[in-house]
C-alpha cells in the first residue's frame, strides 16, 4: 500500500478519540461514570474537546475508586448517560472511532447508548493499541502509559477520561505519521452495535489482553 492510500483511508473523515471510566469491566452489568471525546480532523487538528462525569444511578457502586478516583459524591450531581447520549452520538457521528483498546470503550458506549435509545452512526473504529502492534513498536507492552512513554507524550492524570483522551489523541497522531512513513495499512475494524457482536468482540479482546485494559 502506498503512502497516499494510507492517508486516504480516513482522509475523508476525521477522528473521534474517546475514553470512558467505568464501574467495572462488563458493559452489560457495569456503567460508564466518565466519558471524554476529542474530535481530530483528518489533518490532525483538534476541533473540539468535550467531557463529562456520568451518574450511573442511585445505589450503583462507582467501582474501583482507587483507580479512577471517582466516588459517589463526585457523581451525585452529574447527568445520567441518557441525558448525554445524544451529545455523545453527535461527537462520534461520521468519524472514525478511536480509543486505546477500542473494543472496551466501544462496547461500553454502544451498550449504554442502546439502553438510552440512541443510535451511534459510526462505521468503524481504530485501536491505538492494535496499531502499535501493527507498527511493531519496540516496547515492553502495549499499555497506554508505555506507548505514551515511547512517543514522549506526558501523562498528567492516568485513568482520568479527559487526560487519557488527550494522551490517546497524541499517540494517534504519531502512529498515523509512522504508518504513513512506512506504508502500513490502518487496522480499521467495522463497528456493529448488535449486542451479540459487541459481547463476542469483548470476550476475544479480554482473552488476549488479560484483566488490565491499559
Amino acid at each position: 500500500m502506498t503512502r497516499t492510500e494510507v492517508r486516504r483511508q480516513s482522509r475523508a473523515r476525521g477522528y473521534a478519540v474517546l475514553d470512558v471510566e467505568t464501574t467495572g469491566l462488563d458493559p452489560y452489568r457495569d456503567r460508564v461514570i466518565q466519558v471524554a471525546i476529542r474530535q481530530i480532523s483528518a489533518d490532525g487538528v483538534t476541533e473540539s474537546v468535550w467531557e463529562t462525569l456520568v451518574n450511573p444511578g442511585a445505589g450503583v457502586d462507582p467501582g474501583p475508586v482507587e483507580v479512577h478516583g471517582l466516588t459517589s459524591a463526585h457523581l451525585a450531581e452529574a447527568p445520567s448517560y441518557q441525558e448525554v447520549a445524544a451529545t455523545i452520538a453527535h461527537h462520534l457521528r461520521g468519524r472514525v472511532f478511536v480509543a486505546h483498546n477500542a473494543a472496551f470503550d466501544w462496547a461500553f458506549v454502544s451498550v449504554e447508548s442502546d439502553r438510552a435509545g440512541v443510535r451511534l452512526e459510526v462505521l468503524d473504529w481504530l485501536c491505538t493499541m492494535r496499531l502499535a502492534k501493527v507498527l511493531a513498536l519496540e516496547v515492553a507492552d502495549k499499555s497506554l502509559a508505555t506507548i505514551a512513554a515511547y512517543y514522549t507524550v506526558e501523562q498528567l492524570k492516568a485513568h482520568d477520561a479527559g487526560d487519557d483522551t488527550r494522551v490517546a489523541a497524541e499517540i494517534l497522531l504519531r502512529e498515523l505519521a509512522d504508518a504513513t512513513k512506512i506504508g502500513v495499512a490502518l487496522p480499521l475494524v467495522a463497528c456493529n452495535t448488535a449486542r451479540h457482536r459487541v459481547e463476542r468482540t469483548v470476550r476475544r479482546w479480554f482473552s488476549r489482553l488479560g484483566p488490565a485494559r491499559r
